[in-house]
């Protein structure tokens, strides 16, 4: 089975990847080597995070790896009140938020913004090699989100508490594991998996 290295620790994201390319059978592993260097995320776009990412683990493992950034945009707020690819940081704070300082943040936005707000999230992906060859693509994917916050939280991507899915009206973070996979295989899997096959 081909194997897969995700540039990333966090196991949400892990687990939201290996949803997302299920049907290609893939063996999908994420970062487990404490060594690694930190990299600071300090692009003007989620595609030159995710690129930064990808070719700095490339290199080091000397490996082909892939890696994921985000970013966010509200209905209703101008280009300069989006979070964007600051996704996890809250205004006027230099430190990072915990996810239940997150979720409470964005709980009181949406709010203001009525309640319930569409959305959608940038998905930038970039596959790099040690040679510094890379692929790049980017997902958009469309959501609702609410303000009242769900009893359960997803370490490490708290926000999908407050995220409903539109067909089945469920938050995801109250989704099982199978039905996040299913979501995640409809709203970025396809493309993905599709951008996946082109390059291997």
């Amino acid at each position: 089975m081909q194997q897969i290295i995700v540039g990333t620790k966090n196991k949400a994201k892990l687990a939201q990847i290996k949803g997302a390319l299920a049907s290609l059978q893939l063996n999908i592993v994420g970062l487990s080597d404490n060594n690694l260097p930190s990299i600071e995320e300090d692009g003007k776009t989620a595609q030159e995070n995710a690129k930064k990412k990808a070719l700095v683990y490339a290199k080091v493992l000397g490996q082909p790896v892939l890696s994921m950034d985000n970013a966010l945009y509200f209905e209703g707020l101008s280009d300069e009140e989006q979070p964007g690819i600051n996704v996890r940081r809250i205004k006027g704070r230099s430190d990072r938020p915990t996810d239940n300082e997150l979720l409470e943040y964005y709980s009181k936005l949406v709010e203001e913004l009525g309640d319930k707000v569409n959305a959608h999230w940038d998905f930038a992906i970039c596959f790099a090699y040690p040679d510094e060859k890379v692929h790049e693509t980017t997902i958009v994917s469309p959501r609702i989100f609410t303000s009242k916050i769900s009893s359960k939280v997803i370490e490490g991507y708290p926000l999908e508490s407050i995220q409903i899915d539109p067909k089945t009206d469920k938050y995801i973070s109250e989704m099982t594991q199978e039905e996040q996979d299913v979501f995640w295989q409809e709203v970025i899997g396809k493309k993905l998996c599709q951008f996946i096959k082109s390059i291997i």
